[in-house]
């Protein structure tokens, strides 16, 4: 049997069938990898212009920075003294505001390493004390974080891969370490104050009621801190000079407004931008109209935040000099938290930047409409739109074209979009195409014999034999049917043919 088997396959292995099989597994080979290749992801390096999704990351990640680390400073073979009475001499000025500091508890060689050396040359020899004039920013803060990171604030964890630490900034760039009580600071704990154990790492007597005399009470950690001078928003103004006009100018979000907002409503300085801020933080207040919807809008499923759009730091100030082109004006807008309209939009929408400059456009451009004319972005409609459908958009402006009419066109009546692209087209009047190839996708375009059809009587041949008639009646459809989107008036021969 294995005998006439291997004959038969020998008989049937002829040179023609061996070229014939052998084409038959590079094609099915080719085909496979033909399918793999059309399947494969596309590379994100390449951009793609789809119709216009929102393209936002529904995961908003905060840019990651590394964390900053440096050596400690050290002073080389200094001693610690452990006797802020010698300190006292020539720096009592220092120690009189240190007293009524938050570090009040603290030695003054917590924070500027041993003085022995220091002493001995009474402060003549410089560098032999760890100075927070000279040092460099980063081994300054590396002082501040032995306690801060771990124990005393717990925002300080987060400061070594702040934009403000990489940036170049230390703590004493905006905190005052020998910062004094302000006139009028309460003088016990507020009710419901938390105070930390730090008993087993350091002392701070302002964390606890300390008397001194009997019925006098030593401040409260806050209310002696004011977070040693780093008060928003004018610490934040040393750097950020542009941004006084956010409490300049009176509007809803102003700064030191009476809504309350101030830098670090946003803002975390020992961090990051807070990510409460991209949208959770606005709907706490814009709980109505126009965000009451924003929940089941198409934006809101595509992972868009508020600040995509919102801009918290727009230009504010009044241009003096309008940059004017030959078609529109550009002026940005200067209200604070407001959408620059239509190039915020452009940002996820290119498709449609392209539409708005094509020759037949609505005058967006030009500086008369904006998007939100026709869509509402915190709505819940098809496209975004203001209206539950295109042509009640359409009719906002184009009242004309909505009738009733006594002879109505049933794709007018149904969607303008049918035969218009309101973005932009090629074509004049916003149509999809030429007037005629439009018309001739529904209409036969007067191919009908003379013995029947609405031109008995009327002396007119068949279009489709006729040459000079092709030309008359295949050049614009609209010069004779000028009613096209409804009339009142019949028309000779027919009705409904929408003639003048």
């Amino acid at each position: 049997m294995r005998f006439a088997w291997r004959v038969t396959l020998r008989k049937r292995l002829t040179p023609r069938n061996v070229i014939l099989l052998t084409v038959l597994v590079l094609g099915l080979t080719s085909c496979a990898h033909t399918r793999h290749t059309r399947t494969k992801t596309p590379d994100p390096g390449i951009a793609s212009l789809n119709p216009g999704w929102p393209k936002a990351n529904k995961k908003w990640v905060e840019k990651e920075n590394p964390i900053l680390r440096v050596s400690f400073p050290q002073v080389a073979d200094a001693e610690f003294v452990d006797d802020d009475e010698l300190c006292m001499t020539c720096h009592s000025t220092y120690a009189k505001s240190f007293a009524h500091n938050v570090h009040r508890g603290q030695k003054c060689e917590d924070c500027h390493g041993p003085a022995s050396r220091h002493l001995q040359t009474r402060g003549k020899e410089p560098g032999l004390i760890l100075n927070f004039k000279t040092l460099p920013a980063a081994q300054r803060s590396e002082i501040c974080l032995k306690c801060h990171e771990n124990y005393a604030c717990s925002q300080g964890s987060e400061w070594r891969t702040s934009v403000h630490a990489h940036k170049g900034l230390g703590c004493t760039d905006c905190h005052r370490s020998h910062y004094n009580v302000r006139p009028g600071t309460p003088a016990t704990n507020q009710p419901g104050e938390e105070t930390a154990d730090l008993s087993s790492v350091l002392t701070l007597t302002a964390l606890q009621e300390e008397t001194v005399e009997p019925g006098k009470k030593l401040p409260s950690l806050r209310g002696t801190s004011h977070h040693l001078a780093a008060v928003a928003p004018e610490v934040c103004y040393k750097c950020h000079q542009d941004k006084y006009q956010l409490q300049a100018i009176a509007h809803p979000h102003q700064i030191g407004g009476p809504n309350g907002f101030n830098c670090t409503t946003c803002h975390d300085p020992h961090g990051k931008i807070l990510e409460s801020s991209r949208q959770d933080l606005c709907l706490n207040c814009h709980t109505g109209s126009p965000t009451s919807a924003w929940h089941s809008s198409t934006h809101f499923r595509a992972g868009v935040a508020c600040t995509d759009c919102h801009n918290p730091h727009p230009e504010t100030t009044l241009h003096r000099i309008a940059d004017i082109n030959h078609t529109h004006i550009n002026r940005p807008p200067r209200t604070p938290m407001s959408v620059d309209d239509p190039n915020v939009c452009f940002k996820c929408h290119p498709k449609m930047l392209g539409l708005t400059s094509m020759p037949s456009h609505h005058p967006i451009k030009e500086g008369k409409m904006v998007c939100a004319d026709c869509h509402d972005p915190h709505g819940q409609f098809e496209g975004n739109l203001k209206e539950a459908t295109v042509n009640m958009v359409c009719y906002k402006c184009h009242a004309d074209k909505q009738g009733p009419f006594v002879y109505e066109h049933p794709p007018v009546t149904e969607d303008c979009a049918i035969c218009h692209n309101p973005h932009g087209t090629v074509e004049n009047n916003l149509l999809k195409q030429p007037t005629t190839f439009l018309c001739l996708r529904c209409h036969s375009g007067h191919r009908v014999a003379p013995n029947f059809g609405p031109h008995i009587g009327a002396g007119l041949v068949d279009v489709g034999t006729s040459p000079l008639s092709q030309r008359a009646f295949y050049s614009d459809c609209t010069q004779c049917h000028a009613q096209i989107h409804g009339t009142n008036l019949p028309s000779p021969h027919n009705p409904q043919v929408f003639m003048r």
